[in-house]
């Protein structure tokens, strides 16, 4: 069924950026050596089962841990582990296992136990446990080999997230072109099958309604699945927005959706899913947007886990002066070194120049390619591709109280005022009283400025403060949720999970 109406306060619409990616599908190949991180996506890293000089299948587990909340790691080509070394990663360092690739392509199936619907739950399960499926979104997938910190009874709602509103947007139609829709509804079908109990919801650009109708008549007769066409709208992307957009249901802020019963993935998660138990394949690849200037050819690349950056050096125009951000340009994480490995929880990667200095008088130029939420750019009312840098282009001014900041929040609260308190270091309780863990860092409040302040960053020293002087966000979210998978959560953050 259609569900129409749904929307949320605040938000901003990101159009016509330069770097936008076009839907063409592209191979990347096998590259020659792999990096692979023993924590990715959701979950506990855990300890690599494999050693220096171990001959690898793509496909093969070299990393599990059993009694954690995690998810097996796999090999993702054939060859040679080469060393075992600890590198910076997107969550900190992490343990990882490098492979050199002994040049061939294939790749060995999860297991061979028939076709899925004849399977049992428990067998579903374990399929999709072991392809490394279940560490996709931010909560995992739910099974009875601990993936996540509630189990598949316990799920509510699935909400699939089908939507792209960052700078750079993207769209899903390349990975539903084909047989892509038909493998969608068969990944919605698993999905209901393992978390019976759960309503899903699948979100998509309302621009996209043919899609949209496909996918209804396809779902004909289907109890349970609902299709809701939404306005793109940044960070509707986000979980703290989404859900309590489509549920109609208050959001406990620095929790995860699974602690209040409802898992949220995206599109090529659900792919996996029909990948990993209705194929046997691995998770050993990635359909990878490559967005921003930075990149020779704007489009979607399947890449093998664990490939670097710098092995796409065909598309890359020169990575001494770009920076790459991975997913989200507002929010996601940035680094220059083009060594970072592919994850498998990477949806795009962004490639944008460095620039340190601004243009003279940029000021007062009319603004051709720039962006501006007060519409004082030509940009606003003439069809120029926008483009974007590093430069903040300006310098930080008084805050002149145009509440642009609180007009763009999409969770009510008033970050101009929360930035005042810190700035002064006035960290008292009424921060609390303010809503400031209610922030969900999504820097919109930064973004649209004019005096440039780096209101975000000022909350989130704020958040900091507190938690240090024992205020948290349970102080506030704890005597009014009832909320599920606590102490796994407490016990997965402490390293400690049994």
């Amino acid at each position: 069924m259609i569900v129409r109406g749904r929307r949320f306060k605040g938000g901003y619409r990101f159009k016509h950026f330069e770097g936008e990616p076009k839907d063409t599908l592209v191979e990347a190949g096998v590259p020659e050596e792999v990096v692979i991180p023993l924590k990715q996506g959701f979950g506990y890293e855990v300890p690599s089962v494999v050693k220096k000089g171990d001959t690898v299948k793509a496909g093969q587990i070299i990393g599990i841990d059993e009694n954690s909340v995690s998810t097996p790691v796999q090999a993702t080509i054939n060859g040679t582990v080469k060393e075992l070394k600890k590198i910076k990663y997107i969550d900190g360092t992490t343990n990882s296992v490098v492979i050199k690739s002994d040049g061939t392509t294939d790749w060995q199936t999860v297991d061979h136990e028939g076709e899925w619907s004849r399977l049992s739950e428990e067998a579903l399960e374990r399929r999709l446990y072991m392809s490394g499926v279940t560490s996709l979104g931010r909560s995992g997938i739910p099974t009875r080999y601990r993936s996540s910190v509630i189990g598949p009874g316990e799920v509510e709602h699935i909400v699939v997230q089908g939507l792209s509103t960052d700078v750079h947007n993207t769209s899903f139609s390349v990975l539903l072109d084909g047989e892509g829709v038909d493998r969608f509804l068969e990944g919605l079908k698993i999905l209901k099958r393992v978390m019976p109990k759960a309503a899903v919801h699948v979100t998509f650009d309302k621009s996209r309604m043919s899609l949209v109708k496909l996918i209804n008549e396809k779902l004909t007769g289907q109890d349970g699945i609902n299709i809701y066409p939404l306005e793109l709208k940044y960070p509707q992307e986000l979980d703290e927005v989404i859900v309590p957009t489509i549920l109609n249901a208050r959001y406990p802020y620095g929790y995860l959706p699974a602690h209040m019963g409802v898992i949220v993935l995206n599109v090529q998660a659900v792919l996996r899913v029909y990948d990993a138990v209705a194929g046997n394949k691995p998770m050993i690849e990635r359909v990878i947007a490559l967005r921003g200037p930075g990149f020779t050819e704007n489009q979607y690349a399947t890449v093998r886990v664990g490939s670097p950056l710098q092995s796409m050096k065909g598309w890359i125009k020169d990575e001494r002066s770009l920076r790459f951000v991975v997913d989200n340009l507002l929010t996601g994480f940035s680094c220059t070194d083009s060594s970072l490995p592919i994850g498998r929880s990477f949806n795009s990667i962004i490639a944008i120049p460095e620039q340190v200095s601004g243009g003279f008088l940029s000021f007062a130029a009319p603004g051709f390619t720039k962006d501006s939420y007060s519409r004082t750019f030509v940009s606003s009312f003439v069809g120029f591709k926008k483009k974007v840098n590093t430069n903040i282009h300006g310098e930080e001014r008084p805050c002149i109280f145009c509440g642009y900041c609180e007009d763009v929040c999409p969770v009510g609260i008033t970050p101009h005022l929360i930035y005042h308190n810190v700035e002064r270091n006035k960290i008292e309780e009424k921060l609390a009283i303010y809503r400031i863990f209610n922030c969900i860092d999504c820097n919109l409040c930064t973004y649209v400025c004019p005096s440039k302040i780096q209101i975000a960053s000022y909350i989130k020293e704020g958040k900091k403060k507190l938690r240090d002087s024992g205020l948290d966000e349970s102080t506030v979210i704890f005597p009014n949720f009832h909320l599920k998978g606590i102490q796994k959560s407490i016990d997965t953050d402490k390293g400690t999970a049994k």
